[in-house]
């Protein structure tokens, strides 16, 4: 695997002093495989709860925008689903809306209702997981993304100048013009990030 696929882990803010171990090897898996996170906001927010006071106003706006930025930079999302919540089912409609593969967990021995029970797609896999098991489920999820993600195919319409500079290139490099979109593209894609 050359460059990680992007993450989004989502996960409740609600109980996160008791929850933060089970976030951090959460994390850790996905950063253990090569993958960067989308928001590594994990941390940060757990050393903001711990350091601040009652009365500091948290700007929802902005933490919700992040939010939706990063579920449209991922290229998969994993949630952490064990504390029900409505912004993470939001943020789960959201990804699966966006086709982006989820893989949502929940820890062992906490009511099914949190499993977000209608939400049968395929893009969707529900595991249970304990301290013991997570790495490996978060590890399998991601290595089954990596395989099923190495190649995509899509249609792309274009006009006859295209075609015609396509076909030229073509011959001059050897070159399939498939090949030479890709080239250029992830020219494109390294020049700009």
């Amino acid at each position: 695997m050359k460059d990680g696929m992007t993450v989004h882990f989502i996960a409740p803010k609600t109980n996160l002093k008791d929850e933060i171990g089970y976030f951090q090897a959460i994390v850790e898996a996905i950063h253990k495989r090569g993958h960067p996170l989308a928001r590594d906001w994990v941390e940060p927010a757990y050393l903001r709860l711990v350091n601040s006071s009652p009365e500091e106003v948290i700007d929802w706006s902005s933490f919700c925008r992040a939010n939706i930025e990063s579920i449209a930079q991922a290229d998969m999302v994993i949630a952490e689903i064990s504390t029900k919540s409505f912004g993470i089912g939001y943020q789960v409609g959201l990804a699966v809306s966006q086709k982006k593969p989820t893989l949502l967990l929940r820890r062992e021995g906490i009511s099914k209702e949190a499993f977000l029970g209608g939400l049968d797609h395929p893009y969707v896999q529900k595991k249970e997981y304990t301290k013991e098991t997570i790495d490996k489920i978060v590890g399998t999820f991601l290595e089954q993304e990596d395989e099923q993600s190495m190649d995509i195919r899509f249609n792309l319409f274009i006009d006859r100048k295209i075609d015609n500079y396509l076909k030229r290139v073509s011959i001059q490099e050897g070159k399939t013009k498939a090949e030479i979109v890709r080239e250029r593209l992830r020219r494109e894609i390294d020049e700009t990030e």
